[in-house]
C-alpha cells in the first residue's frame, strides 16, 4: 500500500487529515531503518484500529462539551434536526451577567436560547466550588430522589433502599451513562468524604421584584465527572409567541364577559415582547447549604445562604 493510498483510506474513516498530522503518524509508524522490517508485517486493518484508538483517546482527553446542543441531542436524544437548529440559532453563550458576592461557589449562566417560534426559553446553568481542595458540590435534588426518606423513626441503618429509611441517601450518576450510578448513604457516595459537602438548589428565575415573569420551568440537573453541578431550566412562557394573542382574542370572542380580561392579557404580552428587544431583567435564584450527618431537616431544606445571578433575556438576531 502506497503512502497516498494509506492516507486516502484513513481520511475515509476519520475525515480530512492535516498534512502535519499525517507526517507525524508516518514518523511514529516508521521511526527508523530497524523498524522497516516490522512495518511490512503490520496489516492495514491494524493501522486503522490504532488510529481510531488514538482518536478515541484524544476525544476522551478533550472532554465532553456540556451545553444545550449536547443536552438536546445526547442527554435527551432529540432527533429533530430543525428543532435543535432553532435552539442553536437563537443561542447566546456566556450572556452578560453579574453574580452576587458568594464566598463558596461560582454560579454562571453558560447559555440562553429564546425561540419565539416555539415559545420556549432554555437556560443552561453551571455551578462549581471556589475551593475544590476542601469542598465538594452536589445538587440538593440528588438527595432521596426515591422519596423513601421518612426522617426520625425510620430505619437508621438500612441495608438497601426502602420505604422507611431514617437516613439520607444520595444519587450520583454519570451524565454520559458510561459509568454506573452510586446510590447510598451520603458520605459513602461522595467523591471524597474528607471534604465538606455543599448542596446547591436552583430555585428558579424571577424578575428583580421576585415575580415569576417567565412562569415555572421544567428542570433537569446532573453532575459532571469534574464535580460541577449543571441545571437546565426549560420555560414555555405563553406570551413569547404571537399565537398567544390570537388565543386570547378567540377567548374574548367566545366569552364576551371576559373580553376586557383577554384584551388586558394581550396588551401585557405585546408589552413584554417589545421589552425583549432591549432585554427583560431577570434574576437566577439559588440556595447553598452545607450538609452534615444528623443535621436538622428544616435547616437542610430551608436554611443555608441565598445567592443570585442577574442577567437579561432578549431576542437574538435570529429572532423575529
Amino acid at each position: 500500500m502506497t503512502e497516498q493510498e494509506l492516507r486516502s483510506r484513513l481520511e475515509n474513516l476519520t475525515g480530512e487529515i492535516p498534512a502535519e498530522t499525517h507526517r507525524a503518524f508516518l514518523s511514529a509508524a516508521s521511526p527508523g531503518k530497524e523498524a522497516k522490517v516490522m512495518k511490512k508485517k503490520i496489516s492495514a486493518g491494524l493501522v486503522f484500529a490504532l488510529v481510531l484508538a488514538l482518536l478515541a483517546v484524544a476525544a476522551i482527553a478533550a472532554g465532553i462539551g456540556y451545553n444545550l446542543e449536547w443536552w438536546y441531542t445526547e442527554r435527551n436524544g432529540v432527533v429533530d434536526p430543525a428543532a435543535v437548529q432553532a435552539v442553536m440559532d437563537h443561542r447566546v453563550e456566556n450572556p452578560e451577567q453579574q453574580q452576587a458576592e458568594d464566598s463558596l461557589v461560582n454560579v454562571s449562566i453558560r447559555e440562553i436560547s429564546l425561540v419565539p417560534e416555539s415559545g420556549t426559553l432554555d437556560v443552561f446553568i453551571q455551578a462549581s466550588v471556589k475551593d475544590p481542595e476542601h469542598y465538594e458540590l452536589h445538587s440538593s435534588y440528588a438527595l432521596d430522589v426515591d422519596g423513601s426518606y421518612m426522617g426520625p423513626g425510620g430505619d437508621p441503618d438500612p441495608e438497601e433502599d426502602g420505604e422507611d429509611r431514617g437516613v439520607h441517601w444520595m444519587w450520583v450518576s454519570d451524565p454520559t451513562g458510561e459509568e454506573e450510578s452510586r446510590i447510598g448513604p451520603v458520605l459513602q457516595v461522595m467523591d471524597d468524604n474528607t471534604k465538606r459537602l455543599l448542596l446547591i438548589e436552583c430555585t428558579g428565575v424571577t424578575s428583580p421584584e421576585g415575580a415569576h415573569v417567565l412562569g415555572y420551568p421544567s428542570l433537569d440537573e446532573f453532575r459532571t465527572p469534574e464535580g460541577e453541578v449543571v441545571y437546565v431550566l426549560e420555560y414555555a412562557p405563553e406570551w413569547i409567541s404571537k399565537e398567544y394573542d390570537r388565543q386570547q382574542e378567540a377567548y374574548g370572542k367566545e366569552y364576551p364577559n371576559m373580553k376586557e380580561y383577554a384584551d388586558g392579557k394581550i396588551a401585557e404580552a405585546q408589552s413584554a415582547r417589545e421589552k425583549l428587544a432591549e432585554g427583560i431583567p431577570c434574576v437566577l435564584q439559588y440556595r447553598i447549604v452545607e450538609y452534615t450527618e444528623g443535621m436538622d431537616d428544616e435547616v437542610l431544606y430551608t436554611g443555608g445562604t441565598a445567592g443570585q445571578v442577574e442577567f437579561a433575556v432578549r431576542l437574538t438576531e435570529g429572532g423575529n
